[in-house]
């Protein structure tokens, strides 16, 4: 099994535009955070970011499944090029298995209709036409598709939840948190209790709550950013690997600094676009 990142950036991606602090202007590119699982027979998006337009041309990848965890914009922005790929330009390529649970569903479904445009539509015109085949999931229990199994959980992020997922082939394990700002007690326990080969963390800070919100900053922006762990926070969960993602410009922190800093955990490594690792 493997996992290609093709993007490891924050909802903003790097660099930001008109910014000029130290992260923009290292050098460092980042697309907003989407990977891509390969086990011997199939290939799974995880996340289906703005960017997914440009991380299909230049990867040149086909696409059994999606996984999506929840529904801010940065995770679901490239469903309008999904559309405009399998409806519009009419490329014939087959409809795509979606795993999802049963709550994020109805979400995407009758979300507010405010423009015609909207994710909405293009979800519901995607599944109407059953481009999107959604295989609904429900958390805790496992499911067998092709040559792999998957469990779906749940989390939080800030104010809504966030889901996350178990998979396994071949005797390999690998687990994705997705944006989780807190886990439940189930979680963990799943964790420790499969401590598999590859864990897959959104980190945009880098630290968690606690070390970021230190300072100056406005008590808004301190709720805004107690919506995502940090390495502080899951660097005890058991797993083989632990692949942080998802970096913000707002952490302040350069690719070459990340790498310093996981340097000094024995398991963890700083995801970059185009990274591709064998679980």
């Amino acid at each position: 099994m493997f996992v290609t990142v093709l993007g490891s950036g924050g909802s903003e991606g790097v660099p930001v535009p008109y910014c000029n602090c130290k992260v923009c202007k290292s050098g460092d590119k980042r697309y907003r955070t989407s990977y891509l699982i390969e086990t011997k027979e199939r290939r799974i998006l995880v996340e289906i970011s703005p960017d997914f337009r440009k991380q299909q041309l230049n990867h040149n990848f086909s696409i059994d499944y999606l996984f999506i965890s929840h529904e801010h914009y940065d995770h679901i922005g490239g469903l309008p090029d999904l559309r405009n790929i399998m409806l519009v330009a009419k490329i014939k390529i087959k409809p795509i298995k979606l795993l999802i649970s049963k709550r994020l569903h109805k979400k995407l479904l009758h979300q507010p209709y405010i423009v015609r445009e909207g994710i909405r539509y293009f979800y519901n015109t995607l599944v109407r036409h059953k481009k999107l085949l959604p295989m609904i999931m429900d958390y805790g229990k496992k499911y067998a598709f092709s040559d792999f199994q998957i469990q779906l959980f749940r989390n939080r992020h800030g104010r809504i939840s966030c889901d996350g997922f178990l998979l396994e082939s071949e005797g390999k394990s690998l687990v994705y948190l997705g944006d989780a700002g807190s886990l439940y007690q189930k979680t963990e326990s799943l964790i420790n209790d499969s401590c598999p080969d590859l864990l897959i963390a959104n980190t945009p800070y880098f630290y968690s709550n606690k070390k970021i919100t230190k300072g100056s900053r406005s008590t808004a922006k301190r709720l805004w950013i107690t919506h995502h762990l940090g390495i502080d926070t899951i660097s005890h969960l058991c797993a083989k690997k632990i692949l942080l993602s998802h970096f913000s410009h707002r952490s302040g922190l350069t690719h070459k600094e990340i790498e310093n800093l996981v340097s000094e955990y024995k398991n963890v490594i700083a995801a970059k676009d185009g990274m591709k690792i064998r679980v």
